[in-house]
């Protein structure tokens, strides 16, 4: 009767494990889903200030107006445009004088040493 007993409950322990895990297992699952959830939302939220600040700026009279003189090239009344042309540059190449390989040779050993 007694190990009858233990048996049961044994059995009955064996049934409440085998139940709880797969709870355990969903409620890690659900842990490590609400803590990606709440990274993206952080991210997308800080985003979403980026932007209404991007926003802001655009809408500012002095940001429209130095797009307008910066990406279309429109001036105020009155004023003068300049326009300076880049300046170019040529590198006057030094000559180098074509010697023989054996007077390089002389040269590196005998002219270098003086």
């Amino acid at each position: 009767m007694k190990v009858f007993k233990q048996v049961i409950f044994f059995i009955f322990i064996f049934f409440l494990f085998s139940s709880l895990i797969p709870g355990i297992r969903d409620y890690k699952n659900k842990i490590s889903f609400y803590n990606q959830t709440k990274k993206e939302y952080e991210a997308e939220k800080k985003r979403q200030i980026e932007l209404q600040t991007e926003i802001a700026k655009k809408k500012s009279t002095d940001e429209v107006e130095k797009t307008i003189r910066n990406k279309l090239n429109l001036l105020k009344d009155n004023e003068v445009a300049l326009i300076i042309p880049t300046p170019t540059y040529f590198p006057t190449p030094t000559p180098t004088p074509n010697l023989a390989n054996w007077q390089r040779w002389w040269n590196i050993f005998f002219k270098q040493a003086i």
